[in-house]
């Protein structure tokens, strides 16, 4: 008897670890670009690096239709962060007053302000009548630094001759490219799946 239901409660187990893997869970706080969001009551962004507040979400909060948001808000307890969408769980009251669960997505796009950097600003030059060889975007650890290079008299030979933190790069995040990359890989999927049926 003890085995069956040990095997019962194993399979029940699997079927719910299962189920969950396709989901995404939700938190009280989400960090996506340096910036953190708290739900709790309403939606509050701070900067990571620095505390401060970020004033991004200052009313109207809106939804991707535009719809002013804000006042439902006000039961806010878990986020999750998709491209540049909060989707928030709220609790409402019903017509008798029973608390409800319901979501509330906000186009936080303005939060997540991203750096654009030019291809132009980590192109190599080389100048070979003076020996001479920059290198913009080298990844040291976790800097991106400038490094130049001197050619050793006329051989092929080059050794650096300094590097220094690269500012253009200052606020990249490798982490912000994989992230965008998986979102179009999860819609590509979606279309090659839809084209099946």
């Amino acid at each position: 008897m003890t085995v069956i239901k040990h095997q019962k409660f194993s399979i029940f187990s699997a079927f719910f670890l299962l189920c969950m893997c396709g989901n995404v869970i939700a938190e009280s706080i989400a960090i996506k670009h340096d910036q953190i969001f708290i739900a709790d009551k309403g939606l509050v962004v701070k900067n990571l690096l620095t505390g401060q507040l970020n004033q991004c979400t200052a009313p109207p909060l809106l939804d991707p239709a535009g719809n002013d948001v804000s006042s439902l808000l006000a039961t806010a307890t878990d986020i999750v962060i998709k491209r540049n969408l909060a989707v928030i769980t709220v609790h409402p009251a019903d017509n008798q007053g029973n608390a409800t669960t319901d979501t509330v997505t906000v186009d936080v796009s303005k939060c997540l302000e991203q750096k654009t950097i030019p291809v132009k600003e980590c192109i190599s030059t080389v100048d070979l009548d003076r020996g001479v060889l920059t290198i913009p975007c080298v990844k040291i650890n976790d800097s991106i630094v400038t490094v130049s290079m001197d050619r050793r008299g006329n051989s092929s030979n080059w050794e650096v001759t300094f590097f220094q933190n690269n500012s253009t790069m200052a606020n990249y995040n490798e982490d912000d490219d994989d992230d965008d990359d998986d979102d179009d890989d999860d819609e590509e999927t979606n279309k090659s799946e839809q084209k099946k049926r």
